[in-house]
């Protein structure tokens, strides 16, 4: 016998709504990284075409995107009005190539493949000495291309054994950090500088205070060209920051401190200005980091490293590794890594240039 239970118009839409609900909820959860990455995509768009806006002279220098400070990049601001784009990536590994186990909160394996868009501007008379930043990066987070780069490029070159890769994150990561600095003199302008900040976004949050001394002379010219004057230059930079957890670090250090000196050599123009910008530079930095990771016991995990950079013209290169504390035996991990950035604003002004000035054959020929 089949017993019909009769159920009411009501009770059917509410059953109905509930599953609704349901379904809803568990797509919104699944959803929130891609709104958050489109969020940060269409920043990241608004701040291209606020750019683009008006063309200020400019060298190929940038900030550094989060997390490459705490990774070992050099964590300088901008002398000087930049616009630029290009890729930064960073990796962290939990193991190193012999089998130990770093001593921290994340297990897994983090590659990060950020493309970056970087936006420095040096005000004018109102606000004659400052500088503002915005730097946004976003990028799929996987194994590679930081495992080819690690293991299949520098350890095979340098003979070191293949670091393993540990339950690699596969997401879509974003940060987006801003900046703004005084600067004051020192024998020349903008050599002083003092400023906060904040990086904001999957990785993790984070606010700072920074200051020191950016490209102080410390050797006489050493040759004077068309391209300018060489000589050799010296930075320092003291930072303080206070962190706070993101979706991919659960477990960070609330605050750390960073110093890290550097030592250039380059080729530098004087503008009309009498500011300076490097024509091609060659930089070398160290850094000491009290460090973000934590263990499980709630101990922070210093971190020594070392970066180099190269620019010449628009384009700027730049490594960093933690190598630093035995350079010879210790390069398994657990930090590692590199930007290749354009100035748009420099290629721009090189267009200008060539456009406005005709060529010698042709006034001769005249």
């Amino acid at each position: 016998m089949v017993r019909i239970m009769p159920i009411s118009a009501s009770q059917r839409f509410r059953d109905i709504k509930e599953a609704h609900a349901r379904v809803v909820g568990t797509r919104r959860q699944t959803g929130r990284s891609r709104w958050v990455t489109r969020r940060l995509i269409h920043f990241v768009s608004i701040c291209l075409s606020a750019g683009l806006v008006g063309l200020f002279h400019s060298p190929a220098w940038s900030e550094s995107p989060a997390p490459s400070v705490h990774w070992g990049a050099m964590a300088f601001p901008d002398q000087y009005s930049t616009f630029t784009g290009g890729l930064t990536i960073n990796r962290f590994t939990p193991t190193d190539g012999l089998g130990n186990k770093y001593d921290s909160t994340v297990g897994n394996t983090l590659g990060f493949n950020l493309i970056t868009m970087s936006w420095t501007q040096h005000c004018g008379v109102f606000l004659q000495g400052w500088s503002m930043n915005l730097t946004a990066g976003v990028g799929p987070t996987g194994d590679e291309i930081t495992n080819f780069l690690q293991n299949k490029f520098v350890h095979q070159l340098r003979q070191l054994p293949s670091v393993p890769t540990v339950n690699p994150r596969k997401e879509t990561d974003a940060m987006i950090d801003g900046s703004i600095t005084r600067w004051f003199p020192l024998f020349r302008p903008k050599v002083i500088f003092a400023g906060a900040g904040f990086s904001v976004g999957t990785i993790y949050q984070q606010g700072f205070l920074r200051a020191g001394i950016r490209r102080m002379p410390i050797t006489p010219t050493l040759y004077s060209g068309s391209w300018g004057e060489v000589s050799a230059r010296a930075s320092v930079l003291g930072r303080i920051s206070y962190q706070d957890n993101g979706a991919v670090l659960h477990s960070v250090r609330s605050t750390a401190g960073l110093v890290q000196p550097s030592i250039a050599f380059g080729q530098y123009v004087t503008t009309q200005t009498g500011e300076t910008i490097p024509t091609w530079e060659i930089e070398f930095a160290l850094m000491w980091d009290s460090g973000i990771f934590v263990n499980p016991t709630g101990q922070s995990q210093e971190q020594f490293a070392w970066a180099i950079a190269g620019s010449f013209g628009p384009v700027r290169f730049e490594t960093w590794n933690d190598s630093m504390g035995n350079i010879a035996e210790r390069d398994y991990g657990p930090t590692y890594g590199a930007t290749l950035t354009l100035d748009v604003f420099r290629v721009w002004n090189m267009i200008q240039d060539f456009r406005s000035n005709p060529t010698t054959n042709q006034s001769g020929a005249s």
